[in-house]
């Protein structure tokens, strides 16, 4: 069989065979081979899982091969089961778009395997434009809507060495000199052909593999068992309610932003976010950080006593040492905002999940709104609503989403209590508002109220026309 391995001058490059090696679990059914080339690996990867593959590039290197430019591939979206992308994206003129068509042409749950040169020296073919340490190849695919499985080191940084020597050598020239260079080059890159623990971060090439999240199905989360980490925890959230948490965190948050969980009284969505983190980190193999921002005023409350706490217990008392009891398996990953969550302004950077129960008035409601919606990530960005379909009482969160309609798709409910939203792009600075209920007249906000009630034909447009007529017959003051 004809060798895939890759020669320059003297220096080694391992076949290409072994490089996909760490990765061959990861390519499976009708694979894309974006970039082809003329190394083929077709043989390899068809004894591995993969049982079709469509080979794509510039130029065709053989029959049936499909001809064009990675920015813009002819494949319809979720055409291909994985797609492999080796050595090309450090030559196209817009690696940002080419991994998006990557991204697009993937079916949900499918992986996107992409190798990149980091310290390696000019090559052009026919240009070359870009290198990538692996955390900016992890960010490539991040904005592209991928998650992170892994990043790999290829390659020994003995390639990268033995490659400038040789140029070096060659352009210098003098028999003895480039001989000398030839020797040392191939032998290093022989007798090293590999990457240690100790060069790891300054590998020649780096290789990530990417997964595209499932789609969010409005029914794909009602399937699963309740967390078992907040099955007995007393919480005032519904068991779908902990189901979609728990699914959101687990499948389809990216790492791109953070999960803000506004309103965790004693850490039922706190578990379920928790939990299913832990779970998505460690199939991701990333390491635990407090990506979980939680916030209440962890007070007790009249209605709350003899329902959540004994009667002996009096309103006003703190119950923040019961909530650190209950969350403490996952407190390495969750930050704890006490207090008023109208005294905490954020600063914690790009929101991927909002999880909102804070919101029981419409002046916290605007407060919310106005500090962490500009925070959201466009196309991607979810926002749990967990009082829109609650009772007739909340009708600032169907004026605040309907005002902001134009920035927000609906995507699922769970019947009663929360709603989930999908931000599709950024709010502009002069439509966002300071204070978005409390700066419209009544007309508009009935007008607002109105066209919420009318997105649904049952039960659920019946509650939110009674949290209209509740919400009109509220004093101003109150």
């Amino acid at each position: 069989m004809k060798s895939n391995a890759t020669r320059v001058g003297p220096v080694y490059f391992q076949p290409l065979e072994q490089e996909l090696g760490p990765v061959a679990q990861y390519l499976s059914g009708h694979l894309l081979n974006a970039g082809s080339g003329s190394r083929d690996v077709s043989s390899y990867l068809m004894a591995n899982a993969v049982t079709k593959i469509t080979n794509y590039d510039l130029a065709s290197p053989g029959p049936g091969d499909v001809i064009g430019a990675l920015e813009s591939m002819p494949f319809a979206e979720g055409s291909f089961d994985s797609v492999l992308c080796n050595a090309v994206l450090e030559h196209v003129a817009d690696a940002e778009k080419s991994i998006r068509e990557l991204a697009r042409v993937v079916k949900p749950r499918g992986h996107v395997v992409v190798a990149v040169p980091f310290l390696q020296p000019f090559h052009a073919c026919p240009a070359d434009f870009r290198r990538y340490t692996a955390d900016g190849l992890a960010a490539l695919g991040v904005r592209a809507g991928l998650e992170v499985v892994c990043v790999l080191p290829v390659h020994s940084i003995t390639q990268t060495l033995g490659w400038i020597l040789w140029e070096y050598a060659q352009e210098k020239g003098g028999r003895l000199r480039r001989s000398a260079a030839w020797l040392i080059a191939y032998l290093a890159t022989r007798l090293w052909n590999r990457t240690d623990q100790t060069v790891l971060k300054n590998a020649n090439t780096f290789q990530a593999i990417f997964r595209r999240p499932p789609e969010l199905s409005p029914t794909v989360w009602l399937a699963r068992a309740v967390p078992w980490c907040c099955d007995k925890l007393p919480t005032m959230l519904i068991p779908d309610e902990l189901r979609l948490l728990h699914y959101l965190a687990e499948e389809r948050y990216t790492g791109e932003g953070v999960i803000v969980d506004a309103g965790c009284f004693l850490g039922g969505s706190t578990l379920a976010l928790a939990d299913g983190l832990r779970r998505n980190l460690q199939r991701r193999e990333r390491l635990e950080q407090k990506l979980i921002h939680s916030y209440d005023r962890f007070e007790v409350e009249n209605y709350t006593l003899g329902k959540f706490f004994s009667r002996s217990e009096k309103a006003g008392e703190t119950f923040r040492p019961l909530f650190d009891r209950n969350i403490a398996p996952y407190a390495t990953l969750i930050e704890v905002h006490a207090g008023d969550v109208c005294s905490w302004p954020w600063q914690g950077g790009p929101i991927e999940i909002l999880f909102i129960d804070i919101a029981k008035h419409w002046t916290v409601c605007d407060w919310v709104t106005l500090q962490f919606f500009p925070w959201l990530i466009p196309g991607k960005s979810l926002i749990i609503q967990q009082d829109y379909l609650y009772d007739n009482w909340t009708a600032w969160l169907h004026i605040t989403m309907e005002f902001y309609s134009d920035y927000f798709e609906y995507v699922c409910d769970t019947g009663v209590n929360s709603a989930v939203f999908r931000n599709t792009k950024r709010i502009p600075e002069d439509v966002l508002r300071e204070y978005t209920v409390a700066s419209l007249s009544k007309a508009e906000k009935i007008e607002l109220m109105d066209r919420a009630a009318a997105r649904f034909t049952d039960g659920r447009a019946d509650m939110l026309r009674s949290a209209k007529q509740h919400f009109l017959e509220m004093p101003e003051e109150s």
